[in-house]
């Protein structure tokens, strides 16, 4: 638990209890005997009342004095204890001065929270030797007296009720680190089985032919080994990719600033218009999971490359909406579109050796979206991937190969 937080805390109970005495000190007035209800009392009761007002407003300072200097809380003890002289020890005024060992308990150990306790019970007896007689009540004296103790020990539980508050949020803040660096993890590994893995061990199999081809037929080795460094650009630009990622800071921000930081960047560097329309309002958009947050993001960089590469678009607009119900990010240029395959689906651009698209449907099938692709020839093109607010935690379909397209 850090210093500041703790101090936040400490100002909390301290406001709160001091608030307690506040309305203990209305009600004992109000419920004074008009007998006893003097202007001594009520200057009396004013003043404590002022000084305990002074001390909830400007409680930083209050506060660090009397942690700093406990002989204070013992001062205070006395501001309260001159209430309990004008308007006696055995009424209302009483809880009055309680709240003062309370706090004691609060902010100190038990040394100084036992001198606190002490000073009250005396000057509890001083008020009742010069206010009232102790003919007749020498037991409800020292039960009076004994009430002191108790609410310290109540302040001591109120700090440790703070502290293992205080704990709780610090473990499952540390848990929701751990968890998030584990799926970081997961993500990386499985970017690197997905990607570079096969590309790898395609180039190594490749490799491993090439010898025999050299042997069997020349011109069949050469074209091996063009494939060869076709393979091995493709996996230099997917491990520059993944050492990319782990420099990246945009997966850890809210992903409406994420997008916002990457149109920003990508029509600047591409010198095309691009418009972004984020839906006003959008309730938790910073409460995206790092999941989540990095398959749209990932398949969003995939589109705007995809508009650079091949679209020839003079503008491209991009629609973030992250409502109750999930995610959706909408991706539209207007370049020159393509030709969907009716009833084929996607699986026709990976048969085509185009695995770009294939691999933004992947990403959206690992987090439980859907990835919709509208294009006609001259027409431009529009990506839309929609993500539920409850993914399922594996993905409904064991993802293919990815390569670059």
């Amino acid at each position: 638990m850090s210093v500041s937080t703790t101090w936040v805390r400490l100002g909390v109970a301290f406001r709160l209890l001091v608030s307690l005495r506040l309305l203990t000190l209305a009600m004992a007035m109000a419920l004074m005997p008009a007998g006893r209800l003097d202007a001594d009392l009520a200057l009396t009761a004013a003043g404590l009342a002022v000084a305990s007002t002074a001390a909830i407003f400007a409680w930083r300072p209050v506060l660090s004095w009397l942690v700093r200097w406990p002989i204070l809380a013992c001062v205070d003890a006395l501001l309260a204890a001159a209430v309990l002289v004008q308007g006696g020890v055995f009424g209302a005024c009483f809880l009055v001065t309680v709240s003062t060992s309370a706090i004691a308990g609060v902010l100190y150990s038990w040394r100084p929270v036992l001198v606190v306790c002490v000073t009250q019970i005396a000057l509890s007896y001083m008020a009742i030797v010069l206010g009232e007689p102790l003919t007749g009540r020498p037991g409800t004296a020292i039960l009076v007296s004994g009430f002191y103790p108790v609410a310290a020990c109540a302040g001591v539980c109120l700090r440790r009720l703070l502290d293992q508050y205080a704990d709780a949020e610090t473990a499952l803040r540390n848990a929701r680190t751990a968890a998030a660096a584990a799926e970081e993890r997961n993500r990386l590994a499985r970017e690197m089985h997905d990607s570079l893995a096969k590309t790898l061990h395609g180039i190594a199999m490749s490799a491993t032919a090439l010898p025999t081809w050299i042997r069997r037929s020349p011109d069949r080795a050469e074209h091996t080994a063009r494939d060869i460094v076709d393979a091995l650009q493709v996996a230099t630009r997917e491990a520059r990719g993944l050492i990319a990622d782990l420099r990246d800071e945009t997966f850890t921000l809210p992903l409406d600033v994420a997008v916002r930081r990457i149109t920003a960047e990508w029509g600047a560097r591409h010198r095309v218009q691009i418009r972004l329309d984020v839906v006003p309002g959008a309730p938790g958009d910073r409460d995206v999971p790092l999941m989540v947050r990095y398959e749209v993001i990932s398949i969003m960089k995939e589109a705007l490359t995809n508009v650079a590469r091949h679209a020839g678009a003079r503008r491209v607009d991009v629609r973030l909406a992250c409502l109750p119900e999930g995610v959706e990010l909408a991706v539209r240029d207007d370049g020159g579109g393509f030709a969907v395959p009716v009833g084929e689906g996607l699986g026709h651009f990976s048969r085509a050796g185009h695995y770009g698209l294939v691999g933004m449907e992947e990403r959206a099938r690992q987090v439980g979206g859907r990835l919709t692709v509208h294009s006609r020839p001259g027409d431009g093109t529009t990506i839309v991937i929609t993500v539920p607010s409850a993914p399922p935690p594996v993905a409904e379909t064991p993802p293919a190969e990815r390569r670059a397209s």
